[in-house]
């Protein structure tokens, strides 16, 4: 996911960048890499520090960082899990922002939450509001409870859309198709609709409302997936297992 995003926020423009990671990652062509803050002159002083490591690593990765951000900088983290107090603390006290992006911020059509701390200025906002469009949406949050539930709505979304394209592309392969079919299938219908869904303003019940005629295949078909309520319940309680997940990363 980190190299995804840097690709995006390289081609805006404008930005330099440099890369602390102990490894040897694949970096898009204008990015700096060193594998460890010990590498970076001393003097260097960067606006902003971005931080994509595991909310466990936190007080191991950012404290020794924390010096090279100029006075009135920031640093943007999108470690899940992880409060902007405990990142702000970590790093001195700088102020803190919280950038939660998905799945498909790698081809830009991620959503992505985003919280400040009350220190945040409004050029800290402006950058953490360029940083989530180019890579899809960006909603701003007032609440920092909010980054966790929309960790739990739009971070972890697309594992359930994958679960059910997974299972809807056996139910396909059931009916007689082979998998190949049956993923394409599967991948342009859900596409499909999706964009149509972008083109009207109707609600989803509306829109599935509208190819159900009584007695008709796809209200049967409808009927016999959720028409005991099984699929809202399930749901509800994938997002509500999420959240509790994220408040107890965040401790």
């Amino acid at each position: 996911m980190g190299g995804a995003l840097l690709s995006r926020w390289i081609k805006l423009g404008g930005v330099g960048v440099t890369v602390v990671d102990p490894g040897e990652p694949k970096l898009p062509l204008g990015a700096k890499w060193v594998k460890s803050v010990d590498d970076l002159p001393q003097d260097e002083r960067f606006d902003a520090m971005i931080l994509a490591v595991k909310p466990q690593l936190i007080d191991v990765a950012i404290p020794p960082a924390a010096r090279f951000v100029k006075e009135g900088g920031c640093v943007v983290s999108i470690a899940a899990g992880a409060s902007a107090a405990k990142v702000s603390e970590a790093a001195g006290g700088v102020s803190a922002l919280r950038l939660m992006p998905n799945m498909p911020a790698r081809v830009r059509r991620g959503v992505s939450g985003l919280f400040a701390d009350s220190q945040a200025t409004k050029e800290h906002r402006e950058l953490g509001t360029v940083l989530g469009e180019a890579v899809g949406e960006a909603i701003w949050l007032e609440d920092e409870d909010q980054i966790d539930r929309i960790t739990a709505a739009a971070g972890s979304g697309p594992g359930y859309v994958f679960e059910f394209a997974r299972t809807y592309q056996k139910a396909v392969e059931a009916q007689g198709f082979d998998p190949k079919d049956a993923r394409r299938l599967v991948i342009e219908t859900l596409a499909g609709c999706m964009a149509l869904a972008l083109e009207d303003e109707a609600g989803f019940e509306d829109l599935r409302n509208s190819i159900m005629s009584k007695g008709g295949t796809t209200a049967a078909g409808v009927n016999a997936l959720n028409g005991d309520g099984v699929l809202d319940e399930r749901l509800n309680a994938a997002l509500d297992a999420a959240y509790s997940r994220a408040v107890e990363l965040r401790g």
